[in-house]
């Protein structure tokens, strides 16, 4: 007996299947929709996969990354003469701002190791020749004997074992606040009519008395 079976439209007539082989059939035909079905499963979970990769991850929008601040490091003979460059001290002045001779600073521009304390000192004076520097202070040497803190001058302040970087920095809002004050008196000068001279300029006026 012949059975019409039907293969992507096409029909055509084949033996008909005894028992045995209807449930081998059978069997192929879950084997094959269970591996359609895995196969199907796979692709979904790949597109989805790609689908996760494509789109940028949540958490690099939320995270917060740390900013470190870095400061350069110099040597002790890089500070000395950083603050050689910017302050301009005297060897003797520098010499007793850092409770040392003179020969020792001779020595440390030599190349000769510092005393970690001596190391200490000279960076902060170091940072304090980098502020001032940024702000652009024209120091010279009537800015370095100037009393300011406490009646105190920048190196006085490091002599004593407080922060030079510190004092610099009142320094700075001082000087700043000098210029403000000069420029607002220029103006309001600037603004004020002449008075021609004449030859009589230094005379005293006719109401008054001679």
């Amino acid at each position: 007996m012949e059975t019409a079976m039907t293969f992507g439209g096409w029909v055509t007539n084949r033996p008909a299947a005894t028992g045995s082989s209807l449930r081998i059939t059978k069997v192929a035909g879950w084997l094959m929709a269970a591996a359609v079905t895995i196969m199907t499963g796979s692709a979904n979970d790949s597109s989805q996969q790609l689908r996760q990769l494509q789109q940028p991850a949540s958490y690099l929008h939320d995270a917060v990354l740390p900013v470190a601040e870095v400061e350069a490091v110099r040597t002790p003979l890089e500070d000395l003469l950083r603050i050689r460059e910017v302050l301009s001290p005297a060897i003797s002045d520098l010499a007793t701002t850092l409770n040392v001779t003179r020969q020792s600073v001779y020595n440390w521009l030599n190349g000769e190791p510092v005393a970690p304390e001596n190391a200490a000192k000279l960076r902060d004076l170091a940072q304090a020749a980098d502020l001032l520097a940024h702000e652009r202070v024209a120091f010279n040497s009537t800015l370095l004997k100037r009393k300011f803190a406490n009646g105190r001058a920048l190196l006085q302040v490091a002599q004593a074992g407080e922060s030079a970087r510190d004092a610099a920095a009142l320094l700075v809002q001082i000087l700043k606040r000098e210029a403000e004050q000069r420029a607002r008196i220029e103006a309001r000068f600037a603004a004020r009519p002449k008075t021609l001279a004449t030859a009589d300029f230094d005379l005293p006026a006719s109401s008054e008395p001679s």
